[in-house]
């Protein structure tokens, strides 16, 4: 079976962050992890925005928790996809760049997702009652 054709998105996250320093910005210090898989049936049956490239720049920012532009490549910055756009035809890889500025201030969503050889093999307490936790803390506008 083929794999489904999906646009994958690759977001540029420190090796070594230590609380309460700087954070180093050399670009040695970083590596792109696949963070965001978007398929493209999906996308284009739910029709989330007549622009798409906006909206899965917005969702990312949201993930990543800083402010950056999808490029097509990883080396250039500057050669930011064309917001304009529909969605491509074939599986497709976008980077997210930030600036050094948003580097130091973001919060991804999952702080643990830069490091991609940890997983869970055990479920904690704290994460087996999350699901009955979360609207005791969160009243009425959490849904799980």
């Amino acid at each position: 079976m083929a794999a489904p054709l999906e646009i994958r998105v690759y977001a540029s996250f420190p090796r070594a962050a230590v609380h309460s320093t700087d954070l180093d910005v050399d670009p040695s210090n970083w590596h792109w992890v696949h963070c965001l898989s978007f398929p493209l049936e999906t996308l284009t049956t739910l029709q989330f925005s007549q622009k798409p490239y906006k909206w899965i720049r917005y969702a990312v920012g949201v993930v990543v928790g800083a402010e950056g532009d999808p490029s097509f490549s990883s080396d250039s910055p500057q050669s930011v996809v064309d917001y304009e756009a529909g969605l491509p035809t074939e599986l497709t890889g976008l980077y997210y760049h930030t600036s050094n500025e948003e580097k130091r201030r973001m919060f991804p969503a999952d702080p643990a997702m830069g490091h991609t050889n940890m997983t869970p093999s055990v479920a904690t307490p704290r994460r087996v009652h999350f699901r009955e936790d979360a609207p005791s803390t969160c009243s009425w506008f959490c849904h799980i």
